[in-house]
C-alpha cells in the first residue's frame, strides 16, 4: 500500500549510502554560523548554485533527503541547534534532485555522516478516490523534467497550479510542496490509479494570521473542497508508516573546506 512512497526514499537513500561513485559538487564552501539570528534561508537557484544561511544540519540532512525534518530521528540534540552557512556549485544544467544527492555526498564528507533508512508510524494525508469518482484526463507519458506542476493564472487570494504528464504517485508527493499552508504532513497516494494525467487545480490557500499588511481573504474553494469538486479526489488523516532517517554516526565538528 505504501510502496511507492517508501521506494522512492529508499532510492533516494541507497544511491547516497552504496552507489560507487556519489555525485558532488564542482566546489562547496561549509561553515558553522555563530551569529544570533534566527532566520534561516535555503534556495536551489538556476545555474546548478545551492545557498543556505543559518540552517540547522537537521534541516540540512532533511532537505538533502526530501523529508520532514521530524523524519531525521536518532541524532544529537545539537542537530536542531548548530547552524551552518553552505554556498555550493555544480554544472548548470544540474537538476535539483542531483543538487540534493550532491548535498548528501558533502554532508557525509564534512560530517562523516552515516544513516539508514526504517519505517515509523506517522501521521499524514491518504490522498483517496472520492464519491464522485475521478475528474481526471488522461495525458502520454512525459520526461522527467516535463511532469511537473507549474504556476497558472493570477488570481488574487487563489493559487492555481497546472499538472502536466503526472502520475498520482507524483502528485501526492508534492502536494504538500505546492500547498504548505494547508498541509502540515506529507501525502501518500492511495488512489490505485494508473497513468499520466494532465489537470488544473485552484484553491484559496489556508489564511496567514492577520497583520495590518494581509488583505482580506478572497472567498473561493478550500484545498479539500477544490481537490474534490475538480479532480474527483480526497484527503484523509491517517497515520501511517512513513520512511525515517536514522542516524548511525555524525560528528559535530565539520572537515574544513
Amino acid at each position: 500500500m505504501f510502496r511507492h512512497a517508501a521506494g522512492l526514499l529508499l532510492l533516494l537513500g541507497s544511491r547516497a549510502l552504496a552507489q560507487s561513485a556519489p555525485l558532488s559538487f564542482e566546489a562547496a564552501d561549509l561553515k558553522p554560523n555563530k551569529s544570533v539570528d534566527v532566520r534561516m534561508m535555503v534556495d536551489f537557484q538556476p545555474g546548478g548554485r545551492l545557498s543556505a544561511r543559518n540552517v540547522p544540519l537537521k534541516i540540512l540532512i532533511a532537505l538533502a533527503w526530501r523529508v520532514r525534518p521530524d523524519s531525521v530521528t536518532a541524532g544529537p540534540n545539537w542537530l536542531a541547534s548548530d547552524r551552518y552557512d553552505v554556498v555550493a556549485k555544480a554544472a548548470q544544467t544540474t537538476p535539483p534532485d542531483d543538487l540534493r544527492r550532491m548535498l548528501q555526498t558533502l554532508l557525509a564528507e564534512r560530517f562523516k555522516l552515516s544513516l539508514h533508512v526504517d519505517r515509523k508510524p506517522m501521521p499524514a494525508y491518504a490522498l483517496l478516490l472520492a464519491k464522485s469518482g475521478a475528474k481526471l484526463d488522461p495525458s502520454t507519458p512525459g520526461l522527467l523534467t516535463e511532469q511537473r506542476c507549474r504556476p497558472g493564472d493570477p488570481i488574487p487570494g487563489q493559487k492555481q497550479v497546472i499538472c502536466e504528464h503526472m502520475s498520482m504517485t507524483l502528485f501526492a508527493d508534492t502536494l504538500q510542496e505546492l500547498a504548505p499552508r494547508d498541509l502540515d504532513a506529507p501525502v501518500i497516494n492511495q488512489t490505485d490509479l494508473a497513468g499520466a494525467f494532465a489537470f488544473k487545480l485552484t484553491w484559496s490557500p489556508a489564511a496567514r494570521p492577520p497583520s495590518a499588511d494581509t488583505p482580506e481573504p478572497v472567498a473561493g474553494p478550500t484545498l479539500s473542497e477544490a481537490l474534490e469538486n475538480q479532480l474527483g479526489l480526497k484527503l484523509e488523516n491517517r497515520k501511517l508508516p512513513l520512511p525515517v532517517l536514522v542516524i548511525d554516526r555524525i560528528e559535530r565538528v565539520p572537515v574544513e573546506n
